[in-house]
């Protein structure tokens, strides 16, 4: 027989309970910020159970941005072809979407979500991508949310994908597919962090293989944890783009300028 649609009353007693329930448990259980271990009050987290503090401390960053590869720039510039940074560079993603700049707090959460038990604080992370950049990100309308992915090596030893954990949030909060297999690193390579600007751009160079077609006309959100010189994004895009993709758009933490 035929389950009957739940009533209106119904639905709202269960998510009542619902709700009742999770707040027991935070009552007896209160939810610890992954950062810095104080409780992270739901009411005033800044996502995912980053605490306020936290959260303020992690995006300080109110300056104009590049439209093209969203580092910080002086006000009143025209940025649509570039900056400083990536005016002569040539990409095969449209833009940049970050949470901040590769500095400071935020760089120590990118660096401690990268490494065994940061899985917490790459979710975190990205549930205030979502609350700070939601407009641009669903202005995006992307139809499927990629992760940039690591060697199958690195997942026998233990380490974590930033990146993929990132990309699993924005899917569930922008309600699109999650396309983790679509992509794959086909060799390993050294950490692009090791390596000074020039070798960066050829490190990658046919790295990364599509795994099948992309129905045509579609836009992806390509997601990393980190974006220095462009060149991973780049990789990872110019082969999505090859695949069928439309458009590419990139979604990081951080923006790094090459500083460390």
């Amino acid at each position: 027989m035929a389950s009957s649609p739940r009533s209106p009353i119904r639905v709202g007693l269960l998510s009542a309970a619902g709700r009742l329930c999770r707040a027991a448990v935070d009552f007896v259980y209160p939810p610890v910020c992954p950062l810095c271990g104080g409780e992270a009050d739901g009411a005033e987290a800044g996502g995912g159970g980053i605490c306020a503090t936290c959260a303020g401390a992690l995006v300080r960053d109110d300056a104009a941005r590049c439209a093209r590869c969203a580092a910080p720039v002086g006000p009143h510039l025209d940025t649509v072809n570039g900056c400083i940074h990536c005016g002569r560079d040539r990409f095969a993603f449209e833009s940049v979407i970050r949470l901040g700049v590769y500095d400071g707090l935020l760089r120590t959460a990118c660096m401690r979500a990268k490494h065994t038990g940061g899985r917490g604080l790459a979710a975190g992370l990205a549930e205030l991508l979502g609350e700070r950049e939601g407009a641009a990100l669903r202005a995006a309308d992307a139809a499927c949310v990629v992760p940039v992915p690591h060697h199958w090596t690195d997942r026998l030893r233990g380490r974590p994908n930033a990146a993929e954990t990132v990309a699993l949030v924005l899917a569930r909060r922008l309600r699109v597919e999650f396309a983790g297999s679509i992509l794959c690193k086909t060799r390993r390579t050294p950490a692009q962090a090791s390596l000074t600007p020039a070798q960066r751009r050829t490190n990658l160079r046919r790295a990364f293989r599509a795994r099948g077609r992309i129905p045509a006309g579609i836009t992806v959100l390509l997601v990393d944890d980190i974006l220095t010189t462009g060149t991973t994004a780049h990789e990872a895009a110019r082969h999505l783009r090859s695949a069928g993709a439309e458009r590419v758009l990139v979604a990081v933490l951080a923006r790094g300028l090459g500083r460390d």
